[in-house]
């Protein structure tokens, strides 16, 4: 399944040829993309600076614009093509809208509720993490690594209700726009 504007606004935009080929516009060059499926006619690609876009084929060659839909993620969408604006015409990479420390906490978020899906204890889910030394320096009932368990596993529960779409917007794990700093 490829990510569409209504499942990922901040992550997908329909590129489309100008009506006339302004030829001040930008097109888009074969060796920038990677093609990640083909679906109703529809190229999507990943350029080179990451973003996603689906278009024609017929496209590539011509200057083009992005459709947008006014709908209740025009900001959204506003937002990430402005970042892509950047990248395209001038080569400038906007911050990831996560920071690696998030990245990092989402993914042992998920690692911890997979396990518990699996009905593992915390104690094995922290030695699968952390390592069975790192588990067997502190007592496991006030252990600190117990705790990081349980905030993680709280964590993936709120990503997997509600905290993805955040994502999906183009927002950190807690809707907020940009990371804290």
């Amino acid at each position: 399944m490829f990510w569409t504007p209504s499942i990922a606004p901040a992550a997908v935009g329909y590129a489309v040829p100008i009506p006339g080929g302004d030829t001040a516009a930008r097109h888009i060059d074969a060796d920038d993309l990677t093609v990640i499926g083909t679906q109703d006619g529809l190229m999507y690609v990943r350029l080179a600076t990451g973003a996603l876009l689906v278009l024609d084929a017929k496209s590539l060659q011509r200057p083009i614009g992005i459709l947008v839909p006014l709908d209740k993620h025009w900001g959204a969408r506003i937002d990430i093509l402005k970042a892509l604006r950047a990248q395209l015409l001038y080569r400038k990479r906007s911050p990831p809208p996560l920071t690696s420390q998030q990245r990092r906490r989402i993914q042992l978020a998920l690692r911890t509720l997979d396990a518990r899906r699996d009905r593992a204890s915390y104690q094995t889910i922290a030695r699968q993490l952390f390592g069975a030394e790192a588990v067997s320096r502190e007592h496991w009932k006030t252990s600190s690594l117990k705790a990081q368990i349980t905030r993680l596993s709280g964590h993936g529960t709120h990503l997997t209700t509600k905290g993805y779409r955040f994502l999906l917007l183009g927002r950190g794990p807690t809707g907020r726009s940009k990371p804290r700093k």
